[in-house]
């Protein structure tokens, strides 16, 4: 593959000039830092309701999902409870990882699109002290499904599980544009790429060149849950999907996973991820993984919104216990 292209979120060495909408692997780190400065990233950080988490797992298959970016001190974060406590410690030991703010549903005035890569540093706050002294008021503001277990101090006390949690700090290493997904359309595309001289992770905000397949009948979506997935013949569906970079950027040979989601405005009470995994091969997506479901789920009702404080509380209980 031709060494000039363009990977977001992928080291290198090399260096070339910088574009707007994408930039060269080959542009020195302290080149790539100038593009940002640690205050326009701030205050992209805490305009952005939603984000994209994408990570280079331990057998080379990278994983993504959407996420509530927050804002720790001097860097950005995410703060999971212990009901996740397994994918909290994965994305800490994970040797790369991006954080992608490419959804403009929800932001404020100082949003940009910008992907943010480097490595996690986990914090274990099992009292819930730091989570709720510096992060609480930027979750129950981003993501208002929170204010149910925390919105007060009666409410805290009644629902202590939810406080304690795993903290990653994103150490950041480079701050790269990306091309924005206007009302969340597109997706975000992860791939591992296959040559040699780029090595780790590369992201970027992809639409499907075919129309996207309807969904099949959908899985039961928990939360931030994401959707079961079966191979095409299961689905029977067509194995191979053409996928173009919103920015132009070409895209690497690799195994790769392409992220959807969706979720209801303003109360973000449905949120509905969805992937699809397989290999980037000439610019295709060959499809190994389907997602049973590529759209919002239903509106809960009374009895299913019990069961899902339920299962939080019971998770989060037992994460705290492991």
């Amino acid at each position: 593959m031709d060494a000039q292209r363009a990977y977001p979120c992928s080291p290198s060495t090399r260096s070339s000039p910088i574009k707007e909408s994408s930039y060269d692997a080959g542009t020195r780190a302290s080149w790539r830092h100038a593009l940002t400065s640690d205050d326009e990233t701030r205050k992209a950080v805490q305009a952005a309701s939603v984000a994209e988490l994408a990570w280079l797992g331990p057998a080379g298959q990278p994983g993504a999902r959407p996420v509530t970016p927050l804002w720790l001190d001097t860097a950005p974060a995410v703060a999971y409870t212990y009901a996740e406590h397994e994918l909290a410690r994965t994305l800490a030991a994970a040797s790369r990882v991006c954080l992608v703010l490419s959804d403009t549903r929800m932001a404020g005035s100082h949003w940009r699109p910008l992907a943010l890569s480097g490595r996690f540093r986990l914090v274990e706050d099992r009292s819930g002290e730091l989570f709720v002294d510096r992060l609480l008021a930027q979750e129950l503001r981003k993501y208002p499904p929170s204010r149910t277990y925390a919105d007060s101090p009666l409410l805290r006390r009644e629902h202590w599980w939810f406080l304690p949690r795993l903290i990653l700090v994103l150490e950041v290493m480079d701050a790269t544009p990306v091309a924005a997904r206007a009302d969340g359309t597109g997706h975000v595309l992860a791939v591992a790429p296959r040559q040699a001289n780029h090595t780790g992770l590369m992201v970027d905000t992809v639409r499907v060149g075919d129309d996207d397949p309807e969904a099949a009948d959908g899985a039961e979506v928990a939360g931030h849950g994401l959707v079961h997935t079966s191979t095409p013949a299961e689905q029977g569906r067509p194995g191979i999907l053409r996928i173009v970079s919103l920015a132009g950027n070409a895209l690497p040979d690799g195994p790769a996973t392409l992220l959807g989601h969706d979720f209801s405005v303003p109360d973000l009470e449905r949120w509905t991820p969805w992937l699809t995994r397989g290999a980037m091969i000439h610019d295709a997506l060959h499809v190994e993984e389907w997602p049973h479901r590529t759209s919002l789920e239903a509106s809960p009702g009374v009895w299913r919104r019990f069961q899902r404080h339920r299962r939080l509380e019971r998770a989060c209980r037992t994460g705290l216990t492991d």
